[in-house]
């Protein structure tokens, strides 16, 4: 099997360790794609220089202007430009970090059988990409004895949205096979988008289509702090992060995927942290108040969620 690496390149602060991770995999990616995204091509510029001719040696690096219109218009663009010609696809983002078995592992889960994506563990590193700690899993992954599991989209969906728990990761930590890859294009479940959680949406999606095999091996490390979107708690990213819980629960129920009640646990979990982190910011206080209606089990509060959500996707770029 064939893999393709994709990369949304827009901070040029990790691309040496970005490199080296590329680099060292025990089995390496067959081609590597990079939409620069940076302002003024700072990233193709930097990757291009004579410092750094050493360690791109040797890589079958290629190099696309990006869109410029936002991380998630990169990600599509990517997928075009991947254009199916490899049969499993990686989506590596600019400041997380591969260890050399990555694709090793991946592509031993991915001969083993039909699988719609592949999902290791990795590490929470801070801002020096220093492991300090780990992503917490559901007791049976946990205890489990297989270095790979298959999880069924009843798992999938039971295990994360009702509890607003993303224990899977980020896309990093993800890769695709080749009919998976068309989900990127359309982040929405029944109608409702599930922007601001793309990844865990993408994982949702990607298991109805088939299981997810679950690699026990932390096999990289997601960076905290510094300058991606998580560390900007008051940001537009981080907020819609918060709705996107109720818009996955909203879509999932829809779809038939969640029962009622799971829904509603999602609703009376995500509405007390909405109003405690947000109820002082004025964009999220009517959503403070549609949360707390839904956690009721007012079916009229989650119309004019719909709605609001929407608006607020609308307004802020999405």
């Amino acid at each position: 099997m064939k893999i393709t690496t994709l990369i949304p390149a827009y901070k040029t602060k990790y691309i040496v360790e970005l490199l080296t991770s590329l680099r060292v995999q025990t089995r390496p990616s067959s081609r590597i794609v990079i939409s620069d995204d940076s302002p003024g091509g700072e990233f193709s510029a930097l990757l291009e220089s004579a410092p750094l001719r050493g360690l791109r040696q040797g890589l079958p690096i290629e190099v696309h202007q990006g869109p410029r219109n936002g991380a998630y218009e990169n990600f599509k663009h990517l997928a075009g430009l991947w254009g199916s010609d490899s049969e499993l696809v990686h989506l590596l983002l600019d400041d997380d970090v591969l260890y050399p078995e990555f694709y090793e592992r991946h592509l031993t889960a991915h001969v083993s059988g039909r699988y719609s994506c592949s999902i290791s563990g990795r590490w929470t590193a801070n801002e020096s990409g220093q492991p300090v700690g780990g992503q917490p899993l559901p007791k049976a992954v946990a205890s489990s004895g297989e270095r790979i599991l298959s999880l069924s989209d009843d798992v999938v969906f039971m295990t994360t949205v009702p509890w607003c728990r993303n224990w899977f990761g980020e896309f990093s930590n993800c890769v695709m096979n080749a009919e998976s890859v068309a989900l990127l294009a359309k982040p929405e479940f029944g109608g409702v988008s599930y922007a601001g959680l793309w990844d865990l949406g993408f994982f949702l999606a990607a298991s109805i289509q088939a299981p997810i095999a679950y690699i026990q091996d932390r096999l990289g490390c997601f960076r905290t702090g510094g300058e991606n979107n998580s560390s900007q708690f008051f940001g537009k990213f981080m907020k819609a992060a918060h709705l996107g819980y109720a818009a996955l629960a909203l879509g999932g129920e829809r779809i038939g995927k969640l029962s009622r009640e799971q829904a509603l646990l999602c609703y009376r979990g995500i509405a007390p942290a909405l109003l405690q982190r947000y109820g002082s910011q004025e964009d999220m206080q009517p959503f403070c108040d549609l949360l707390a209606r839904m956690a009721e089990g007012d079916t009229k509060a989650e119309t004019e969620f719909e709605l609001a959500w929407a608006q607020y996707l609308r307004g802020h770029g999405f």
